[in-house]
């Protein structure tokens, strides 16, 4: 049983030892945790309204037979549940010399095509455009974190897409609390 107990131990420190790499990431110039997304709170009266809607849409997909439909509108609800069954977890946002780091994934500044912050009464969130195989926006959370500041140390390394706002699809998830 000792033996067991040891060679658990040499598992627990080489898996540690990997995944603790300090780097130049982790010298971060500004800090702050942050949810990975915001969970909207839905009350009696959204879930009644949304439970009627979905069986309006499955009593017309079943009249009309589009059989499609309903199995896609199944699966869509089945997702839903499952996506939203675990709450946000919060993550680690690290602004260095050389790029940022949310939670384990890593952005150099030369990936980083452009940012934009969005500070509104309920909405403030970094928004980068990160060049790859696809081009993609990632939002962070700011939460309690100062904008401005963030602002002028992102400005002296990647270029700002002034006048930007929320996306239409982000309204729309707010609004509705999807």
């Amino acid at each position: 049983k000792n033996q067991q107990i040891k060679r658990a131990q040499k598992r627990e420190a080489r898996f540690s030892a990997l995944h603790s790499e300090f780097t130049a990431y982790d010298q971060a110039i500004l800090a702050w945790i942050a949810p990975e997304m915001i969970k909207h709170e839905r009350g009696m009266t959204w879930k009644i309204l949304t439970s009627i809607l979905v069986a309006l849409a499955f009593a017309w997909s079943i009249v009309y037979g589009s059989w499609t439909f309903s199995l896609a509108l199944f699966s869509v609800i089945v997702v839903y549940y499952l996506a939203h069954l675990e709450h946000p977890k919060n993550i680690e946002v690290k602004i260095s010399e050389i790029g940022i780091k949310v939670g384990t994934r890593k952005y150099p500044y030369s990936r980083i095509r452009a940012f934009w912050t969005i500070y509104e009464p309920h909405v403030k969130t970094l928004n980068l455009r990160v060049m790859g195989e696809i081009v993609s926006d990632i939002t962070i959370q700011l939460g309690a974190q100062n904008p401005a500041e963030i602002r002028n140390f992102l400005l002296e390394k990647i270029p700002e897409l002034e006048g930007q706002t929320e996306k239409i699809s982000d309204i729309f998830i707010r609004l509705f609390k999807i």
